[in-house]
């Protein structure tokens, strides 16, 4: 990329977006990152609609100028807004951030990438409307367009949000627009009632690809129950864990429709979001096994918990806690079931305790209501608190946590992990082995994404001041994955760092993923390398 040809592209961006549209120096704000990585960004673009995408990326072709698009780049723990390859332009698409359509009779909502977990909450509650926010942990200012294409999840229903996904348009790298051919046909309304369409299914390519600007995106949302209650479970002894995975399992099996996600923490999790890190008990940034019994035994914390939620009608709730009472039961030794009434109930309990006991009662009836919160659909940051626990300052007088801005270390390893108790002590042997090693503490969750396969997330959190520091936690990632990939569990999404992976030469899935972007975007100017290996310029 020639400076004449950046600064000539800049000049037509500049026309066609104003020049508030175009930030051509001062990106700082969008080069930080949790895990650490840099990257040489010439500019940042910010359309307002789609005819300016459009005409965004014809000048981009024009000029042969790489573009990378992102939605709010908060994506953290996996490049936040940093492209995957240096000399990107950032295509910052968070002043498209229209709610489009909101049908409240089928509970379908169209948006552009800018809309927020948050935004959508608020214009549900103003519009009365009966429904769940998918929301994730990141918090209320994280794209739900972005998440869906990361096939991110929740423990909300839908869990899994790209399946909730029933209709995308995009804009392709010559500034095409794509619709799916129902929608071509006339068929708009029912095309967004109907995930698959007519014919080939396309609309997979723009889910972890980079054949097209995704710019609007219709979603079904799942109506909120009649009763949402929260159940808990734990169990003092780590060797009890074989036994409680097959009974999660049998759990979503029995009660697929009303709960419809479990999560298991460890330890150390759970420890990450109740006490502060102790320093100076850790030894080259781990703390030994004797400092993680004391604090759990300090805080009660227990080898594994667990943490669910039913989503029914009084009724089908009943039945649904004597299931639990009974699958859970003998392989747990606490279940209890929380709603928001007993939540207040032990604030006000907190008021009349002693000292600690009641900071430590309120702090508990604090997270527990954060928690209840994200069940009922309803985004906040209280999950976000867990990337402080190692580097980054809290933000203060009410400012929205942003840990990439904050200073905060993390990188996340997701792999999916079968629900199979054989299966699941060989990961959490593999990250208990490997962490360490790389001076990362080995914080561990399960999540179930089916009746069949946990995504575990481990926060590999470090010392992003530190260089030595980020390397290790980078270092970790690859070591985790090499042996992740001997023993058969890989992640389900990658990193900017990691995208070298999709390299797979020889492969039909890698020659037939390459021809389609050589066809799509020969000049490979759309968000290269991410996901989607280049292929050399003889092979085009």
């Amino acid at each position: 990329m020639s400076s004449t040809s950046i600064d000539s592209a800049i000049a037509e961006w500049a026309a066609i977006l104003g020049d508030s549209g175009v930030i051509a120096a001062g990106t700082e704000k969008f080069g930080a990152s949790t895990t650490g990585s840099e990257r040489s960004i010439p500019a940042v673009l910010r359309p307002e609609n789609q005819d300016q995408v459009a005409a965004v990326l014809k000048t981009a072709q024009r000029w042969q100028i790489a573009v990378y698009p992102v939605s709010t780049g908060n994506n953290w723990g996996y490049g936040s807004a940093n492209p995957v390859e240096d000399d990107c332009v950032i295509l910052d698409l968070g002043r498209l951030d229209r709610i489009l359509h909101f049908d409240a009779e089928m509970g379908v909502v169209t948006i552009e990438p800018g809309v927020t977990q948050g935004a959508l909450r608020e214009f549900l509650d103003q519009q009365d409307g009966n429904y769940l926010v998918p929301v994730t942990g990141a918090g209320p200012t994280c794209s739900l367009l972005g998440n869906a294409l990361e096939r991110g999840y929740g423990i909300t229903p839908i869990t899994d949000h790209f399946a909730a996904v029933t209709k995308i348009e995009a804009i392709l790298p010559d500034g095409t627009l794509y619709r799916t051919q129902l929608s071509e046909l006339g068929g708009s309304e029912v095309d967004g009632l109907f995930k698959w369409g007519l014919g080939p299914y396309l609309d997979g390519l723009f889910s972890q690809g980079n054949f097209g600007v995704v710019v609007s995106m219709t979603i079904a949302l799942a109506p909120i129950p009649e009763t949402v209650t929260a159940f808990f479970f734990s169990t003092k002894d780590d060797a009890r864990l074989e036994a409680l995975v097959p009974t999660v399992r049998a759990v979503l099996r029995s009660l697929g429709g009303s709960v419809v996600a479990i999560n298991l923490l460890n330890s150390q999790r759970m420890l990450s979001m109740m006490a502060p890190f102790p320093e100076d008990k850790a030894i080259d940034g781990v703390l030994p096994s004797n400092e993680v019994a004391s604090m759990a035994s300090n805080h009660g914390v227990p080898a594994w918990s667990g943490v669910g939620a039913i989503y029914a009608s009084k009724e089908v709730a009943r039945a649904a806690r004597r299931t639990l009472r009974r699958l859970l039961g003998p392989v747990t030794d606490r279940l209890i079931f929380i709603n928001q009434r007993k939540v207040d109930a032990a604030r006000k309990i907190s008021r009349l305790l002693p000292g600690k006991l009641a900071t430590r009662v309120k702090g508990m009836a604090d997270t527990l209501s954060g928690a209840l919160e994200i069940m009922h659909g309803a985004p906040n940051d209280v999950a976000l608190a867990l990337a402080y626990w190692r580097s980054g300052a809290l933000p203060r007088n009410g400012q929205a946590k942003n840990p990439a801005r904050d200073g905060c270390g993390l990188i996340w390893f997701a792999p999916l992990v079968p629900i199979r108790s054989n299966d699941v002590r060989r990961y959490i042997n593999m990250v208990e082995t490997v962490c360490p090693q790389y001076g990362i503490n080995p914080l561990i969750t399960l999540t179930t994404v089916n009746d069949r396969c946990f995504d575990s997330t481990v926060p590999l959190l470090f010392d992003r001041s530190d260089a030595d520091a980020t390397a290790r936690a980078n270092d970790c990632y690859r070591a985790l994955f090499k042996a992740g990939q001997k023993e058969g569990f890989l992640p389900y999404r990658l990193n900017i760092d990691a995208m070298d992976i999709m390299n797979t030469d020889g492969t039909a899935f890698s020659g037939l993923a390459s021809q389609l972007k050589a066809a799509i975007d020969p000049n490979s100017i759309l968000a290269p390398g991410r996901y989607v290996p280049r292929l050399k310029r003889s092979e085009v």
